[in-house]
Formats: structure tokens, sequence, C-alpha cells
């Protein structure tokens, strides 16, 4: 039987989703608005009309803080 080849595989998906997500946190804006234009020319992102956009407002809903956990 003839071993797979480690560069020849495909990726799976998850691990995929692992890295895009990494790459989305770190990103600055510029990179952010790339990423969509390409997503959205993909038929991957529907961006909303100005009217449907959510405020951050509305999205917040009390202090939260993040703590180390040792």
């Amino acid at each position: 039987m003839k071993r797979s080849c480690s560069h020849c595989d495909h990726p799976d998906s998850s691990l995929l989703r692992i890295v895009l997500i990494g790459e989305m946190i770190r990103a600055d804006e510029e990179t952010l608005y790339t990423m969509a234009e390409v997503l959205q020319s993909l038929g991957l992102l529907e961006l909303a009309d100005e009217g449907e956009a959510v405020t951050m407002e509305h999205l917040v809903q009390g202090e939260r803080r993040l703590r180390l956990v040792k």
C-alpha cells in the first residue's frame, strides 16, 4: 500500500477554519476589509445594508472582563 504524503494531502476543513479565525483576530482594519471582499466575491459572505446593520450598543450586554486562569 502506498503511503500518503503529508504535503500532498488536503488539510482538514476544521484546521483551515481555525487558521482563518486566528488570522481574523490578528488582522488590522485593511486586512479585514480585504478578507471581506474576497469572501463576498466567492459568495461566502453577504454584507448587510446600512439600515440593517447592528450597532455595538445593541450587542453589549454589560461589562465583561477576561481573567487569567493559572
